[in-house]
C-alpha cells in the first residue's frame, strides 16, 4: 500500500485563506429578459454586485461618469457598491421607471440580464475592496480567449439556472464564487489592482500574509518574517508596505483586531481565553490594545453582537406569529 506523502498535499494559498477567512458568501438571485424600455437598480445593499449580459445590450450609468456601454458577453462588477443604474438606453431613465415589472409578449430584440451578488462577513474584506476599480468590466467574457476559465464557469451556470436540477441553489452558489477568483485573477494580470490583491498573490508577500493570518498568535518580528519568507529585512519591509499600505507589525495588530472581533461576535469564549488566541499576555492589554485600536472595549462589543441577536430572533418570531384576530 502506497504511503500517504504529505508533501504532495494541496496547500492554501494566501489568496484562498484570506477569502476563506472573511466568509465570502456568493449568490445569483436573478436571471431576466426585458424588452423596450427598462431600468433596475439593485445597488445599495452593502454588497457587491455583479452582472452578466448574455444577450443583447445595456447602458451603466453612474453619477459623474459618461453611460458606459455594455454588451452580450459583458461581465460587470461593482467591488464598492457605487450606485448604479441598469438601463436599455444611453439616456437615463426617470426614476419611476427603474426597477417595474415587465411583459415581453415578443420574444425579440431582448436584452437578457443575469444579476447577483456578492457578500463578505469580516471587515478585513475591505482592504481587498478598497483597492480595486469602482467597475470592474470584461468584455465579451464568454468567448474571450484570455478569460478562458471564466468563460467555462459562465457557460455552467447558464447550463445550471436552464436546467433547473436538483441542488442548483449550491451549484450557483458555488459557481458564483468560482466566477469572482477567476474575477480577481484577472484583475491581477490585467493590472487593475496594484496593493492589496497584489500582496495576496505575490508568492513571498503572499505568503508573509499568510504567516500572519495563520499564526496571528506569535509574535512576529521584521527579522523572522523576512527570514522565513526569504527576503532581505530592507527589501520586504519595502515592498510589504508598498503592496499592503501599513508595515507589518501595525497590520499584524490590525489582523489580530479582526479575529478577535469574530470570537468577541461570534463564539463564547471568555475575553481572557480570546486575548491569549490572539496572542496577547494578559486580558488588560488585550482590552488596552483593542480600544486603542477600535474604539470600544471588547464587552462593549460582545454585549452590543447578543443585543443584535436578540432583536433578530424578536423579529423573526413576530414577522412569524399568526395574525391576531381582535
Amino acid at each position: 500500500m502506497e504511503m500517504h506523502d504529505p508533501n504532495n498535499d494541496i496547500k492554501d494559498d494566501a489568496l484562498t485563506h484570506f477569502l476563506t477567512r472573511t466568509h465570502l458568501q456568493a449568490r445569483i438571485f436573478m436571471h431576466r429578459s426585458y424588452c423596450e424600455e427598462w431600468a433596475i437598480d439593485i445597488a445599495g445593499t452593502g454588497q457587491v454586485p455583479f452582472y452578466l449580459v448574455d444577450n443583447g445590450q445595456a447602458w451603466i450609468h453612474m453619477e459623474g461618469m459618461e453611460p458606459r456601454l455594455i454588451q452580450a458577453g459583458d461581465l460587470v462588477m461593482f467591488p464598492h457598491d457605487s450606485h448604479h443604474v441598469l438601463a436599455n438606453s444611453r439616456i437615463p431613465q426617470d426614476r419611476e421607471n427603474i426597477n417595474q415589472p415587465q411583459d415581453c409578449v415578443k420574444q425579440e430584440n431582448l436584452t437578457s440580464v443575469l444579476c447577483g451578488f456578492y457578500e463578505f462577513e469580516s471587515d478585513a474584506a475591505q482592504l481587498l475592496l478598497n483597492d480595486m476599480p469602482d467597475i470592474v468590466q470584461l468584455s465579451d467574457a464568454r468567448n474571450n480567449p484570455t478569460t478562458d476559465g471564466i468563460a467555462h464557469v459562465l457557460d455552467t451556470i447558464l447550463i445550471e439556472l436552464k436546467n433547473n436540477n436538483p441542488g442548483r441553489n449550491i451549484a450557483l452558489r458555488d459557481l458564483a464564487r468560482l466566477l469572482l477568483l477567476h474575477l480577481l485573477r484577472n484583475c491581477f494580470s490585467a493590472n487593475l489592482s496594484q496593493g492589496y490583491l497584489k500582496a495576496l498573490i505575490t508568492p513571498q508577500i503572499g505568503h508573509a500574509l499568510q504567516l500572519i493570518h495563520t499564526r496571528f498568535n506569535e509574535e512576529w518580528t521584521l527579522d523572522e518574517l523576512a527570514r522565513t519568507i526569504g527576503m532581505s529585512r530592507t527589501a520586504f519591509a519595502q515592498k510589504f508596505h508598498e503592496y499592503v499600505g501599513v508595515p507589518p507589525a501595525k497590520y499584524l495588530t490590525s489582523w489580530r483586531m479582526q479575529e478577535a472581533t469574530n470570537l468577541l461576535k461570534n463564539s463564547t469564549l471568555s475575553i481572557e481565553k480570546i486575548a491569549e488566541k490572539c496572542g496577547y499576555q494578559s486580558a488588560a492589554s488585550f482590552r488596552k490594545a483593542y480600544k486603542s485600536h477600535t474604539g470600544n472595549t471588547p464587552r462593549h462589543i460582545r454585549n452590543k453582537s447578543r443585543e443584535s441577536l436578540i432583536s433578530r430572533a424578536r423579529r423573526k418570531i413576530l414577522s412569524s406569529a399568526p395574525p391576531s384576530n381582535q
